[in-house]
């Protein structure tokens, strides 16, 4: 429990002292992977690539979903999750039920514009996809960030980071929600790091 405490408390300190020693990288992704509204930057430690068979786990206090009554009948953080995880065992990763027997933690924070805004991400998490397209004068379309990143539990170290936003439709199906979620998760992991 304590090791656990000192992870948590280091996470933030973590993500400061990261941004300083990583690289940032820009996604290029193939044409029917990439939104006109969305943008997405990644930031991670190039000499930490994580080995095929490692274990992951959420880091539970480090898991922030800002809720919005516009989206409360949408499953979004369920899909958020289930998409992370999905990739991550793509990556021939395992995700196991604790923090505490994983060499990996894994955590993210997804939230619209109206609860945490460019200025807030930044300063919380040193790297913003800077996405200005989205439009401000549609009730309908709300700009929406997603940041993802790894912990490296035996080093207490943030290895990767990646940050996406979009805009969010208030009006859109469960399926065509569903289908976006996978695509942009899909596209943030491209830069993950993964030993040869």
């Amino acid at each position: 429990m304590k090791r656990y405490k000192s992870v948590c408390s280091l996470l933030i300190v973590g993500l400061v002292v990261t941004a300083a020693s990583c690289v940032t990288e820009s996604v290029e992704t193939t044409p029917g992977m990439k939104f006109s509204d969305t943008s997405v930057i990644a930031v991670g430690d190039q000499n930490a690539a994580v080995k095929k068979g490692s274990t992951f786990a959420w880091l539970p206090d480090a898991v922030r979903f800002y809720k919005d009554e516009r989206l409360e009948k949408s499953q979004v953080k369920e899909l958020i999750e289930e998409e992370i995880v999905k990739n991550i065992s793509n990556k021939e990763m395992a995700f196991v039920e604790s923090v505490n027997g994983a060499s990996y933690a894994v955590a993210y924070t997804a939230a619209l514009e109206s609860s945490l805004d460019d200025t807030q991400i930044i300063q919380r998490y040193g790297l913003l996809p800077g996405n200005t397209q989205i439009p401000t004068d549609d009730a309908n379309i709300e700009k929406g960030s997603l940041i993802i990143y790894v912990f490296n539990m035996r080093t207490d170290s943030v290895i990767w980071r990646s940050a996406a936003q979009v805009g969010v439709h208030f009006d859109m199906s469960d399926e065509q929600r569903k289908e976006r979620v996978e695509r942009i998760v899909a596209e943030m992991f491209q830069t993950f790091p993964v030993e040869k």
